[in-house]
């Protein structure tokens, strides 16, 4: 009857609010255990109008307006932000203990011990120049040291190459990963448009999505009224409605390394990024293990150069007839330190002595070569200068192999052996040395000498029992080298693993501070979009009984209504 209109409408909207409302509580409850869902609730608003017998104006019942998800974008952003932090620590800290474990230090097979025993190899040697075995020990002691360095070298290839492999799949992600937001981005616009929300499911993916992207990179957000939000990396923009630019890698070689660098795929623009998995991968590869490929080097560099430099200037048990040297010059016209001329070891200005020795009569030809590198008057000395110097000496030839290193030769029953050199010509031109090779990777003791350990440079005077340049070489174990910022071969090294120790204790550190900040935002996270149970509990009996209520209201009014029909009737 329309004397009952009104309350039939209240009843009515009252049961379709709080239906409304159950639901809501149980799609809440339902996503109890999703750390992924954002909790809903419902506004409930009373309804204008109804005009009763009475005249009164009380309303029309109730209804459910707005579905409100219970997020704070501003929490969102630093909880992302963290995230990608700790994450990137955690990289930053795997890569460096890795490391730290493949050196081995603190054990008998490391390389402070095996250089430690190489250099007290010439130590033994000095004292017993003549026995054959110590000499063996010499050449065992630095190919283990060789071994172990290039071990090590190979070990950081191949943690690069991993590292490659882990860019190049977090890339093609982060590309699926854009392509979704882009897609969700117009869902989420087209939902949300009728004003009926619906949209919270397409939001609560879009957040993860989000989430998992910036663990790889720093990224930031921009969201718009009609539910557009658009992704930034830096000021570059990377999502920009329902279009991502995408990204991609491509292969860079560069000092013999392959390295995978990430890209915009629409223009191949580098994508420039500072936090997150993605960023730490790339750091690891670029600056931390590329810092301990360059710090190996270097000391197979220095140790190469320095024992050279005392070797070169020593005698064997036998003597040298005809040498060539072990690296070759790109231009023989060109001053011996210049570019140009392409040495990798340094020649400074400064003399060294050659002598010539009558085998039989062990008369003995001294001439002092100067090497005049002042740069002054346009005559710094070339390898073409050098091997005139040379060629003019009694029973000695000088010349110049096709690829450019110098060669020497004695006439027969002479040989040939120096001293004094403090240019360093010898050891940068591969005359006389222990070792060849340029870096960890080439470095090799002579193969003259693994041929025959006779050769080894043991004395100075090459009296029987002299080991005296043995006990030069024993010496650079301490000794200072500019090649190494004037630290010592076994300093050098135990700086590296120093420094090491201190990054890799520093990245822990990182990690657990961006652990506790990210543990707190995700618990405030949890305390405004988190579904507690007993809350929805309390919700789940209080809208029950309001349904009942409302129920047994709409039951009252057709219990008056049959009674007043009775009446009419």
């Amino acid at each position: 009857m329309a004397i009952f209109g009104a309350g039939f409408q209240i009843g009515q909207s009252a049961l379709a609010a709080y239906q409304t409302a159950l639901t809501i509580t149980g799609q809440n409850i339902a996503n109890v255990g999703n750390p992924n869902y954002t909790r809903q609730s419902g506004h409930l608003v009373a309804q204008h109008g109804g005009l009763t017998m009475g005249g009164m104006k009380v309303g029309t019942g109730v209804n459910v307006s707005q579905l409100e998800r219970h997020i704070d974008e501003s929490l969102q952003m630093r909880l992302r932000l963290a995230r990608g932090t700790r994450e990137g620590a955690a990289v930053t800290y795997s890569n460096l203990s890795r490391i730290e474990l493949m050196y081995n230090e603190l054990t008998l097979d490391d390389l402070s011990t095996q250089l430690s025993d190489f250099f007290a190899s010439f130590a033994s040697l000095q004292t017993d120049p003549l026995e054959i075995s110590s000499r063996e020990l010499v050449i065992a002691g630095a190919e283990t040291v060789i071994d172990t360095m290039q071990r090590q070298r190979q070990g950081l290839f191949n943690q690069i190459s991993d590292l490659n492999t882990t860019a190049a799949e977090l890339t093609a992600r982060a590309n699926e990963i854009t392509e979704e937001i882009a897609s969700l981005n117009a869902m989420i616009v087209t939902e949300e448009a009728t004003g009926l929300g619906g949209a919270g499911a397409l939001r609560d993916r879009r957040d993860t999505l989000l989430g998992e992207l910036a663990e790889m990179m720093d990224i930031h957000t921009r969201e718009y009224e009609n539910g557009v939000l658009n992704v930034f990396i830096g000021s570059e923009p990377l999502v920009d409605f329902d279009r991502s630019r995408g990204l991609t890698t491509e292969v860079v070689y560069e000092d013999g390394l392959e390295t995978v660098s990430v890209r915009f795929a629409d223009n191949n623009g580098n994508v420039i990024m500072s936090a997150g998995i993605l960023a730490a991968t790339v750091n690891a590869r670029d600056v931390q293990i590329r810092n301990q490929l360059d710090q190996l080097d270097q000391l197979a560099r220095s140790l190469i150069y320095e024992i050279n430099r005392v070797h070169s200037t020593g005698r064997g048990l036998i003597a040298h007839q005809s040498l060539t040297g072990t690296y070759a010059l790109a231009d023989t016209t060109a001053a011996l330190n210049s570019t140009a001329a392409g040495l990798p070891f340094p020649v400074e200005n400064g003399t060294f002595q050659v002598r010539v020795q009558d085998q039989v009569s062990g008369k003995t030809t001294t001439r002092q070569i100067a090497v005049d590198l002042d740069g002054l008057n346009n005559d710094d000395m070339s390898l073409d200068d050098l091997i005139a110097a040379l060629d003019n000496i009694p029973n000695l030839s000088a010349s110049a192999t096709a690829d450019g290193r110098l060669q020497l030769a004695t006439a027969d029953g002479y040989e040939v052996y120096f001293a004094e050199d403090n240019s360093g010509a010898l050891a940068a031109l591969g005359i006389g040395g222990f070792f060849e090779g340029t870096t960890a990777s080439t470095m090799a003791v002579r193969s003259e000498i693994q041929e025959d350990a006779r050769l080894i440079a043991a004395s100075q005077s090459g009296a029987p029992g002299d080991g005296s340049n043995a006990g030069r070489i024993a010496a650079l174990a301490d000794a200072a080298s500019t090649l190494l910022n004037d630290h010592s071969a076994i300093e050098f090294h135990q700086g590296i693993i120093s420094e090491l120790a201190t990054e890799t204790a520093a990245a822990l550190n990182a990690y657990d501070a961006a652990d506790v900040v990210y543990s707190s935002l995700a618990a405030q996270r949890e305390s405004i979009s988190g579904v507690s149970l007993d809350e929805e509990a309390i919700n789940l009996t209080k809208y029950q009984q309001s349904f009942q209520g409302a129920a047994r209201y709409i039951s009252v009014l057709e219990s008056l209504s049959d009674e007043v029909l009775a009446i009419v009737g």
